[in-house]
Formats: structure tokens, sequence, C-alpha cells
């Protein structure tokens, strides 16, 4: 049995997707991304640079060390299993809500739902934080250079700007914006990898990759650190509807930026191993100028503003991917009809999900004005949020993609291998579950805060996902 052609909306047959009144009231535009430009939309939801300079730092400082590159390397491998599965999916399936249609194939029109709200909170609340880091580390790097203190919500307000109009452009511009900035980042740290292995050649021998030390004190942190660094993840399957040859350029790219990834990090990591005599002891008086303290000491100071432009255009670039994630999710609800209509609505030229766009910047908006008016610092006070529910919702999306294909196959929908359709889910679907439980046991030590409304906040997807199921079972009687 052979896959069907690529579905239209949310999991309807190939043949039956252009005569849907959904399809026939816009469509995104067709052939817009290719696999580089989908492979680095990836990457730049990951934001390497930024990621290094925060949670690879941190794990560093307070996780499993070193050993942090051991655990790269084995979340990269869980996430290669739980790609055959994805890949399956990708080919029986295709939509910008790609998650949403992913787990519906299997689960059905309710579960479809709550994952697609789920994934619509997430994604939007992550484009906003980049955001705001934008401005924060814009007006870090502008004071030095220039003697003037702007506030962050200012370059904020910039960077929300060109995000919402590059997001109407469409992918074809996002995808040049993003690779540019991506391959700047790869480029600064190969240049501090080179430079640290002629300065300190000795170094390299730290112990990354041994099992005792990786899966002692401070495994859970490193888990889900680890595991942020490949949130982008879905991006391949949710440029489906824009992508040419969708089958083939979903599997290419999810591969290919899986293995970009787990080497840029497992090598950025070790890097950062052996810039320091005890990397532990550095990171954990200042996670957040490891980075630039490494590449002072090896690269010289010019290094420094070169870096923190750099930080500063990476989370602008994250910002776009999140922020394209979120819009395609929101018209994928408009088009399924679980909100608005006009939701589904595309730009007349551009063929971009636009009133998705517009939406997605306001509720940003909304989110940082408070901040900004009470004066808080959005990487202290907003972060620490935002970490434990990406992690939250982006695990239960994947396990919910596994046990979808599980189901699908054992009720005969699917004629992939047996590898590809029960063992590799039930595998990575296993481990995601078990990083789940340790991400809950130990949330205040994810998001780095005991407070009661940081610990409360995961409710809130509890909430939407039960709306999305109220919605569909409404939606459903509606057509009946």
């Amino acid at each position: 049995m052979t896959a069907p052609e690529a579905a239209g909306p949310v999991g309807l047959p190939a043949a039956d997707a252009a005569d849907t009144p959904a399809a026939r009231a816009g469509a995104l535009r067709r052939n817009a991304i290719g696999v580089p430009g989908m492979i680095f939309m990836v990457v730049a939801a990951t934001a390497p640079l930024t990621a290094l300079s925060s949670n690879i730092s941190l794990s560093l400082g307070f996780g499993t060390g070193a050993s942090t590159v051991l655990l790269l390397v084995l979340v990269g491998l869980v996430l290669a299993v739980f790609a055959a599965g994805y890949v399956v999916l990708s080919r029986y399936v295709t939509s910008a809500g790609a998650y949403q249609a992913f787990v519906e194939f299997g689960l059905g029109r309710r579960a479809g739902a709550a994952t697609a709200f789920v994934a619509t909170l997430a994604y939007t609340i992550a484009a906003a934080g980049m955001v705001a880091a934008t401005g924060y580390f814009a007006a870090l790097t502008w004071s030095p250079l220039t003697g003037a203190d702007v506030p962050w919500w200012a370059f904020a307000a910039v960077a929300l700007v060109v995000t919402y109009g590059l997001g109407v452009r469409g992918v074809e511009i996002a995808q040049h914006v993003t690779t540019g900035i991506s391959v700047l980042q790869f480029a600064i740290i190969g240049a501090l990898a080179v430079a640290i292995l002629v300065g300190n050649p000795g170094g390299w021998s730290v112990p990354v990759l041994s099992p005792t030390a990786a899966f002692g004190p401070g495994l859970a942190m490193t888990l889900v650190f680890c595991l942020l660094c490949f949130g982008g993840f879905e991006a391949t399957a949710a440029y489906g509807e824009e992508a040419r040859a969708p089958r083939r350029s979903i599997a290419v790219a999810t591969y290919a930026a899986l293995g970009i990834l787990v080497v840029v990090f497992a090598l950025g990591t070790w890097t950062l191993a052996a810039a320091f005599d005890d990397v532990r002891a550095v990171a954990a008086e200042d996670p957040g100028a490891l980075v630039v303290t490494a590449a002072d000491r090896y690269l010289g100071g010019w290094s420094g503003p070169v870096l923190s432009g750099l930080v500063t255009i990476s989370f602008l670039a994250a910002a776009v991917a999140f922020h394209n994630l979120a819009s395609r999710y929101l018209f994928a609800l408009g088009r399924s009809g679980l909100l608005p209509r006009s939701l589904a609505a595309v730009h007349h030229r551009h063929d971009t999900p636009f009133v998705g766009c517009r939406t997605q910047a306001v509720v940003a908006m909304l989110l940082l004005v408070p901040f900004a008016v009470v004066g808080a610092d959005p990487i202290v006070n907003l972060f620490p949020a935002l970490s434990g529910i990406t992690s939250l919702a982006l695990v239960a999306m994947m396990i919910g993609c596994c046990v979808s294909l599980i189901v699908a196959a054992l009720r005969g929908r699917v004629g992939e291998t047996r590898w590809a359709t029960v063992v590799a889910p039930g595998v990575a679907g296993a481990v995601l579950a078990a990083v789940l439980v340790l991400i809950v046991g130990h949330y205040a030590e994810v998001t780095g805060s005991d407070a009661l409304v940081v610990a409360l906040m995961p409710l809130s997807l509890v909430v939407v996902a039960a709306y999305g199921v109220v919605a569909a079972t409404l939606s459903r009687k509606d057509e009946s």
C-alpha cells in the first residue's frame, strides 16, 4: 500500500481538498519555499547562538556540565527516531497546522483541535518573547556604541513591525533573511571553535561523553534545555502547503535540519567546555556572559560588540520563525471553522495568512505592553514563564503525534513499515513521556522561578486544549 497524495486542509484526502469550501476561500502560495528555506526556518527558530548563550550555558553551569554534549546527541537521536513517524504522517496529511493535522489523522477532530490551540498559544507567546529579547539585546548593543540609552521596548516595537512585515510578505523573503542570519551564527561559532582549538588544544580532552556525569544531578534541566534547542522542529511540515514537492521536501528538510542542529549544538557546547579549565564554575557565575567571555579570551575584544549584534538579530530570526508558525496555525484554525473564518483569508498579492499575521502581532503587543509599562525586565520576568510553557507544549504535541500514528497504523490507515509506524513512534513517545514527567516534576528548576504565577501558567495549556475540544464538538454539531 502506498501513501496517498499529500492532503489538503487538515487531513482531507488530496482528491477532495481542492473542492472544499475552505480551499476555495483561499490558499497559501504554492512552491514558495524549497528544502534550504525550510531547513533554515527550523534553524532560525532555535537561534543557535542565543541558545548557547542561555539554555546551554545554564546547563553547563547548573545541569550536567560538559556532559550536556552527550545529552544533546542523545536527544538528537530520539528526535531522529521521532522523525521516522513524523515523515510518514507528512505523506498522508499536509497542513499549515502540521501537528494539528498529524494528531487529528489518528485521534480525531477533537484531539486535533486541542493540539491546534496548544500550538497557537505556545508559538504566539514564543514569538512575543523573541521580539522582547530582540529589543532587550538591541538596547544593550546600541548603548555602548552610541552612548544613548534607548528603552528595550522601542527596539522591540521595531522588531515587531519587521516581523509582521516579513510575515505578510511571505516565506519567499523570510527564508532568505533567516538563512543569512543562520549562516552568520554558524560562522561565529565555527570561528570560536577554531580559535579555541588553536589556543587551548588540551581543553578538548574534557570528558563530554561520560554517561556517569550525563545521568547524574541536573539531568532534568539539561534534558529540557536540550529539547528546547530543537524547538522549531515542526516548521518543515508547517510549510508543506507552500513547499515545492512537499513529500520529498519535508522528509529531506526534517533530517537535514536535525543533523545540522545536532552538529552545531554539540560542537558549540564542546567548544565552550574546552574554553575553560572549569566551565561549570565560570558558567555558574554568569551564564549569560559565558559565550562573550570565551570570545573575548580567544577571538579578541572586537568580538564582544559583534556577538551582541549577532545575538540580537538571531532573536529577530527566531521571532520571524515563530510568528510564521503562529500565523499559520491561526490560518488553519480559521479554515477549519474553529476560529473566525476571516483568519483563513490570504493576502491578495502574496498569498500569505495576513489576517493571522496581524492577529499574532496584536496579541504579541498586548503581551509586551504590561512589561514595558511597569518597567519589568523582559528576560528576567518573561522568559521563565515562556521556557516552561513552550517545553510542555512541544513535548505534549510530539507525544500526541506518536500516539496518533500508532493508532492509525493499528487501524490499517497507513501502509508504511512497522518500524516507522509503530516501533519508532512507540519508542520516541515513551522517551518524550518520560521527559514530560521530568519537566512537571522539576518545573521550578526548569523555569528558574518558584513564583506562583509562573507555576500556574501551564494551566493555560489545559484551558486552551479544553476550549479546542469544545469548539470542535460545537462545530461538528453545526455541520450536522
